[in-house]
């Protein structure tokens, strides 16, 4: 190398060397003060875009395992109600075997059919009020506005109230009916067992028939003129009212980390114990019938002629009604078990969705978190290179003062 004054190469090369230190030192001491391998994209290109991928999917995974966890805490809700409803059943079943005893009162046996009403009253108490974040999970009926019309040849009735015909039902009314007793100013509706007269009205607008107790509201709005009395009488004699099922509330969770696989998704299905009736001391389940409040043999007649039933009507009355239970305690059970099954389905996925989670968060770790154990060792190489590039620098600097001998 020549002796030059105005190019000190040693001099440079010991500032690049210095620089590269300091560079490599920075960067150890951000990784460690951060405790990231990666601070930015430009540490590592790949290992960010694979890095937030693993993110977008461990973030998705966390709240599937949330989405799992309020599912098994909703039907951990539905279950424990279910549970005493069916504990009310059975002892609903109990009077109705004690019931069946000759030995007993008129008095006495009105006095467990009271106890049976208010037993049922508790059964639509915990129906209505048993909810997780204000959704009704055994109350939720197939009600409200439903598809059906009437058959048979509507006749004038097609021509007079064509414009909007709405059914609303209650009490999950499904099947045929059939209009009777088609009179000038009633109409009579039956579902072969139960049968409830209405008012009917000629030379109206709107037709409304309300026949509560079998769950059932028709509503007609026609012309301003309407149709008159012996219109409506010919348009509804002898005609079929069909009604469609409707569908009960059914609610879905995602409990995986994908939208579109088929094993990520889960619907649970709200069920309905509800006993409401037009007669409030019958027994009759929307999911299935304890009491069918038409029967003379029911707890409806027990509750209406308690006085005056004979041995044999009380009999067959308190026999018919342990048919009932033993039919609704079984559905209850069944129900149940489904939701038992489902309990332990969501445990299962949301252990496993944990366990996924924390594996994906530790190979994520590989990739952005750093290795403290060689990076303190890089910090203390990188320490050592800026010492001995800073002194080399020095002797660098001093150098060109050898040419100042050969001048003299």
């Amino acid at each position: 190398m020549p002796a030059v004054i105005n190019t000190n190469l040693a001099s440079l090369f010991a500032q690049n060397s210095l620089n590269v230190a300091q560079g490599n030192l920075a960067n150890s001491v951000q990784r460690l003060s951060s405790g990231l391998r990666i601070n930015s994209a430009a540490d590592d290109a790949a290992g960010v875009s694979i890095a937030q991928s693993m993110a977008g999917h461990i973030k998705a995974l966390d709240q599937a395992a949330l989405n799992s966890q309020q599912a098994i805490n909703l039907v951990q809700t539905a279950d424990t109600a279910l549970s005493t409803v069916q504990d009310i059943l059975l002892r609903i079943q109990q009077l109705a075997v004690e019931g069946a005893n000759g030995s007993l009162s008129n008095t006495q046996r009105a006095a467990i059919v009271t106890e049976l009403g208010q037993l049922n009253t508790q059964i639509n108490s915990f129906s209505a009020g048993t909810t997780y974040n204000d959704i009704q999970l055994l109350a939720n009926a197939n009600n409200g506005s439903r598809t059906g019309g009437i058959t048979t040849g509507v006749g004038q009735l097609a021509s007079t109230f064509a414009t909007v015909a709405t059914l609303d039902v209650t009490n999950g009314a499904t099947g045929s009916y059939t209009f009777s007793s088609v009179g000038t100013t009633s109409v009579s509706l039956t579902d072969g067992s139960r049968t409830q007269t209405v008012a009917l009205a000629g030379g109206t607008a709107a037709q409304t028939l309300n026949f509560s107790n079998l769950g059932i509201s028709v509503s007609f709005q026609g012309t301003a003129a309407g149709a008159t009395a012996a219109q409506l009488q010919e348009a509804f004699n002898a005609k079929t009212l069909t009604v469609a099922a409707g569908s009960i509330a059914s609610l879905g969770f995602q409990i995986g980390a994908s939208p579109t696989a088929s094993g990520d998704s889960i619907s649970i299905s709200t069920l309905n114990v509800s006993t409401i009736d037009s007669n409030n001391a019958s027994l009759r389940n929307l999911g299935f019938t304890i009491v069918d409040n038409s029967n003379a043999t029911g707890l409806a007649y027990l509750a209406v002629s308690s006085n005056n039933a004979t041995d044999a009507q009380w009999n067959t009355a308190f026999k018919n009604l342990q048919g009932y239970v033993t039919s609704a305690i079984n559905d209850i059970s069944s129900s149940r078990a489904t939701l038992g099954a489902t309990m332990n389905q969501l445990g299962f996925v949301n252990t496993t969705l944990q366990s996924q989670s924390a594996n994906e968060q530790a190979a994520r770790s590989t990739i952005v978190d750093t290795n403290f154990s060689a990076e303190t060792a890089k910090l203390t190489k990188g320490q050592i290179m800026q010492q001995a590039a800073t002194a080399m620098l020095a002797q660098a600097n001093q150098m060109p003062n050898v040419i100042l001998s050969l001048l003299k």
